[in-house]
């Protein structure tokens, strides 16, 4: 099971730092690196931790294995859980977590010790984005 793991500064880079590693891990795995849910699925987790954490750094996992990509995006955090939002429809933020959730076998949060929250999920490959 290729395994990666990279600690990133808390910035907008660490978007597609993220997708990088997830394309080494995939193509590491024998599935396509440039797989589009896939790569969806990081840059919202570790966009949602740029976004609404605080702190220096993010700490991203990812393992895939068997048509299946699990991803875990772990970062200092506010005093609230991460959930889905409700948005309005010209809102420009609060799609995110409904995205992932969306294009996810599924996802979850997990609250860590000392102020930090990790919230991870399981990305089928090769499965089609739907359409824009």
């Amino acid at each position: 099971m290729p395994q990666a793991a990279e600690q990133l500064r808390r910035r907008p880079l660490a978007a597609p730092q993220a997708r990088d590693l997830a394309a080494r891990a995939l193509g590491a795995a024998g599935a396509a690196p440039d797989d589009p849910v896939a790569s969806l699925v990081v840059t919202e987790l570790v966009a949602n931790a740029v976004r609404h954490g605080r702190g220096r750094r993010i700490w991203v996992r990812l393992e895939a294995e068997a048509g299946l990509l699990r991803v875990e995006v772990e970062n200092r955090c506010w005093t609230t859980t991460p959930r889905r939002r409700l948005n309005e429809l010209e809102g420009v933020s609060g799609r995110g977590l409904r995205l992932v959730a969306a294009l996810s076998r599924s996802w979850g949060v997990v609250p860590e010790p000392g102020g930090r929250t990790r919230v991870w999920a399981e990305v089928p490959l090769g499965a089609e984005a739907p359409p824009a």
